[in-house]
């Protein structure tokens, strides 16, 4: 299959890069010098020289406190270029993955989150990702959306990284430790997508949860990283109502993973185990 990701220098972007050189596939990576998805005629051109059959969009507009001022740039990126996408697939009988958010989601409790319930959007980050999934679960294309969560990797910035930084310097650290979610590690994201481009079902659902399993707060999150990092440094533990922010976050977002292990019959390793990975790759 000739695979187009957009995107390629985001986080996940690279992180499928670096992770397809054993794959059957033919990848095509793009990012927005290479190609504006905002423009339909690109991505038009784009799939027909290239002879795409499937995209996986892993571009958006993901600064959650700049989208509460900068809405016109998350509306573009995260709700017109997503419509564009899903418009070239339908015309061109092309299949998508695409990626979206725990933001969407705004629970009250510890339950897990099935894909069905607690939408909504708390900032206008979520509200812009949902938008753009509206448009996806309205197509006939074999489409997907992903929904993900607490995202880290190897590349460009995120939670752990940063964290590890900080607690380098040995400086004492503030962690919220009343939001709680599940952490990510975007090669398990990877592997999976990989694995559901493989299944070829990509019409059974329309809407995915996928993170490690289990879950946490930011506060033992960031203990658990100095732990398996041997990093010695004072972390003090606040509450969220004391955390001034431009854009809400919700509290809870623990995600159900069912579906997706299910349909795709794929195992999803817990949170620490991923992250103990990552931090022992981690230079």
């Amino acid at each position: 299959m000739r695979i187009l990701v957009t995107g390629s220098n985001g986080q996940l972007g690279q992180e499928f890069k670096n992770n397809v050189s054993n794959s059957d596939h033919e990848f095509f990576f793009t990012d927005e010098n290479d190609l504006d998805i905002t423009e339909k005629k690109e991505i038009l051109d784009c799939v027909t020289i290239y002879k795409i059959e499937l995209i996986i969009n892993c571009a958006a507009y993901t600064n959650v406190n700049d989208a509460e001022t900068n809405k016109r740039q998350a509306i573009k990126v995260n709700i017109d270029a997503v419509r564009n996408l899903v418009e070239v697939c339908e015309e061109k009988k092309i299949k998508m993955i695409h990626f979206s958010t725990d933001y969407v989601y705004n629970s009250d409790n510890l339950n897990p989150i099935n894909e069905d319930s607690n939408i909504n959007p708390t900032n206008y980050y979520g509200i812009s990702k949902r938008e753009g999934e509206k448009i996806i679960e309205k197509s006939a294309s074999d489409s997907i959306i992903i929904r993900t969560s607490w995202l880290y990797s190897m590349y460009g910035n995120n939670f752990v990284k940063t964290m590890i930084k900080k607690g380098e310097k040995g400086e004492k650290i503030y962690v919220i430790n009343d939001q709680f979610g599940c952490p990510t590690y975007s090669k398990d994201l990877v592997d999976c997508t990989l694995n559901i481009i493989v299944s070829n079902k990509l019409n059974k659902y329309k809407v995915y949860n996928f993170s490690n399993e289990g879950y946490t707060n930011w506060y033992d999150f960031t203990k658990k990283i100095f732990e398996l990092k041997k990093i010695n440094c004072p972390i003090i533990a606040v509450n969220s109502d004391k955390y001034k922010s431009i854009a809400n976050r919700p509290k809870y977002s623990i995600t159900d993973k069912s579906r997706i292990k299910n349909i795709f019959n794929i195992t999803i390793r817990n949170w620490n185990e991923a992250l103990e990975e990552f931090i022992i790759n981690h230079k």
